[in-house]
């Protein structure tokens, strides 16, 4: 339980020195926490791993949803803090109730999300994970930016071996 308090107050300090605040507080039934702009609001009285995973959850949506635009869609929003929340609690070893995915066809929260969900969920618990002191995770891979090549007919395109990822794209063709 020390271990809890001490990822508690890593976030804490996180989120303070990031420019937000967090409050503990009574919410209505079923509501653990919520964001409003740099405001992070928490149920008081939740055990230390709840508290943890809600504050994980509740960061998330903070680090990548806070600016997102009016009018967008909160279901994806609560796919990627729970993703992130998930990610978060298994890089530090925490236990997380697991539901019965099978009932739903899926092997994991995140299967069906698209591409530029799963690069925000990568960066939130990065993000996360970092100030909490752990290390990248061996293998892990980070989001790759797109090359845009302009080239007239005739002209020759040369591409940096690793700059833009060449050898990605020689072993690709290689396993085809």
């Amino acid at each position: 339980m020390t271990a809890i308090r001490s990822h508690i107050r890593s976030l804490e300090q996180f989120v303070e020195h990031n420019g937000a605040r967090l409050v503990r507080t009574t919410l209505p039934e079923g509501v653990y926490g919520r964001v409003n702009v740099n405001l992070i609001t928490m149920r008081r009285g939740l055990k230390p791993d709840q508290e943890l995973r809600t504050l994980v959850h509740e960061l998330a949506h903070w680090l990548v949803h806070r600016d997102a635009p009016p009018g967008l869609h909160c279901t994806l929003f609560e796919y990627e803090a729970e993703a992130v929340e998930r990610l978060v609690m298994a890089r530090l070893g925490v236990p997380y109730p697991q539901p019965d995915l099978a009932d739903f066809g899926c092997d994991s929260p995140t299967d069906g999300l698209v591409s530029a969900s799963v690069t925000r969920v990568n960066w939130a618990s990065n993000r996360i994970c970092d100030a909490l002191g752990l290390e990248p995770e061996q293998g892990a891979s980070e989001a790759q930016a797109p090359v845009h090549l302009d080239a007239a007919a005739g002209k020759e395109v040369v591409l940096e071996y690793e700059h833009h990822r060449v050898g990605d794209l020689f072993g690709l063709a290689q396993a085809l």
